[in-house]
C-alpha cells in the first residue's frame, strides 16, 4: 500500500472513530446538553410550571432535592433574583414574605439545598450562566464551610456540571460564544465519552418527571408547616408541622456551645477562596449583581469559647475581605446579636426561623 493510500485510510478511520464518539456523546448525553436537553426541556418546563403556578407548593417528601433544584435553575432567567446556598437560606421567600427582600426582588427563585457546598454553588452557577438570558441578581449564602472543598458529597451526582464550571474558569471565559465552541468540542471529550458509556451500562437515577406530583390538600400556615415538608412556588422550603412542633420544645433546653456541623480543620482553604472569587467574577462579567447572605447561629453557640466560634470569626473576616475587594454587599451575619435574633427564633443550633430571617435588612449593607 502506498503512503498516500495509507494516510488516506488512516484519516478515514480516525474520522469514523471521532464520528462514533461524537454520535454516542450526542445521543446518550449524560450532562443533558445535546439530545437529552432537547427532549428534557419540554418536560422540565412542565414540571417547573406546575411548581411555579401551584397555590401552596408541592409536597417534597420522596423527591431528590438537588434533582429538583437543578431542574428549576434552568428557569432562573425568569426571575429578578436567585438565591444559592444551603438549608440555612431555604426559608428566604417572597411567597412567605421573608423580611424586606422584596425591596430588591420583584420575583425570586430559591435554589438552596441541604448541606449546600462550594461545589453546589459552582454547579448551579454553571447551569445558570450557560443560558442566553440571565437573572439580574444572585444572592449567595456563605456558611462556615463554604470556603472549603469537598464539604458535602451529594453534589457528585451532578459532577459533569462541576467539571463544566472548572473548564469554564480555566478558560477565563465570560463570552457565550466560547461556551458554544466548548459544547461542540465536548462531543469528542474523553471524560464525557466515559460518562456516556457509564450511563449506558449503569442504572439511571429515578426520573424526576415520572414521579407523581402531590400538592398540599388545603391552605396552611407557613410558620406552623404542613403535615409533610413543602417546596413553595419560589423554591423556598416549609418544614413539616410535627418537626416544627418538636423543635420548639427542643430549642428551650438547647445546651451551650455546639454549632460544629461541618466545622473541622482549617476555617477556609486559600485555593477554595480563589475558586469562589472566580465564580463571583464570572457573574460580574455577565452584568449580574452579586450579594452575600450570612445567616446567624443560635445565641447559645457564642456563650462559650469554642473552635466553632473561632472558625466563624475567621470565615467572617475572609468574607468581608472578599466583599471589599470585589465590592459585594453582605447581608446578615453569623452572629445573632448583630441582627437581634432571640433564643426562640431558631429551629435548632443553626437554622433560624422566619422571625430571625426577617431581621436581615436587605435595605442596608452589613
Amino acid at each position: 500500500m502506498s503512503n498516500k493510500k495509507f494516510i488516506s485510510l488512516f484519516i478515514s478511520l480516525v474520522f469514523i472513530l471521532f464520528f462514533i464518539i461524537a454520535t454516542i456523546n450526542f445521543i446518550v448525553d449524560p450532562g443533558e446538553i445535546y439530545l437529552n436537553k432537547i427532549l428534557a426541556d419540554s418536560k422540565t418546563k412542565t414540571f417547573a410550571e406546575k411548581l411555579f403556578h401551584s397555590k401552596n407548593g408541592i409536597i417534597q417528601t420522596g423527591w431528590n432535592e438537588r434533582l429538583v433544584k437543578t431542574t428549576l435553575v434552568k428557569d432562573a432567567k425568569k426571575f429578578d433574583c436567585v438565591v444559592l446556598g444551603s438549608s440555612h437560606i431555604m426559608g428566604i421567600s417572597l411567597v412567605n414574605n421573608t423580611g424586606n427582600i422584596a425591596l430588591q426582588c420583584k420575583s425570586l427563585l430559591n435554589l438552596g439545598v441541604s448541606g449546600g457546598s462550594l461545589e453546589d454553588i459552582a454547579i448551579f452557577s454553571f447551569i445558570m450562566l450557560n443560558d442566553a438570558d440571565l437573572p439580574k441578581k444572585v444572592f449567595i449564602d456563605i456558611d462556615p464551610w463554604t470556603l472549603k472543598f469537598n464539604m458535602d458529597s451529594r453534589y457528585g451526582a451532578y459532577n459533569y456540571y462541576y467539571e463544566g464550571m472548572n473548564n469554564l474558569l480555566q478558560e477565563s471565559s465570560s463570552n457565550k460564544k466560547i461556551y458554544i465552541l466548548n459544547v461542540v468540542k465536548n462531543l469528542l471529550n474523553k471524560e464525557y465519552f466515559v460518562s456516556s458509556l457509564k450511563t449506558i451500562f449503569e442504572k439511571k437515577e429515578n426520573d424526576i418527571f415520572n414521579k407523581r406530583i402531590l400538592y398540599p390538600k388545603n391552605d396552611f400556615n407557613y410558620e406552623n408547616g404542613y403535615i409533610e415538608p413543602v417546596t413553595l412556588s419560589d423554591g423556598s422550603h416549609v418544614y413539616a408541622s410535627k418537626w416544627i412542633a418538636e423543635q420548639k420544645t427542643k430549642i428551650k433546653r438547647l445546651p451551650l456551645g455546639g454549632g460544629d456541623y461541618k466545622i473541622n480543620g482549617k476555617s477556609y482553604e486559600d485555593d477554595a477562596v480563589e475558586y469562589f472569587k472566580e465564580i463571583v467574577k464570572l457573574y460580574l462579567a455577565n452584568d449580574i449583581e452579586v450579594n452575600f447572605i450570612m445567616t446567624p447561629y443560635h445565641p447559645n453557640v457564642f456563650q462559650i469559647k469554642s473552635e466553632s466560634v473561632n472558625h466563624m470569626r475567621a470565615v467572617d473576616k475572609v468574607v468581608n475581605d472578599i466583599s471589599k475587594e470585589l465590592k459585594i454587599k453582605v447581608y446578615g451575619s453569623f452572629f445573632p446579636e448583630k441582627l437581634g435574633c432571640l433564643n426562640d427564633e431558631f429551629y435548632d443550633i443553626m437554622h433560624p426561623t422566619k422571625q430571625c430571617l426577617d431581621r436581615i435588612d436587605f435595605g442596608k449593607i452589613k
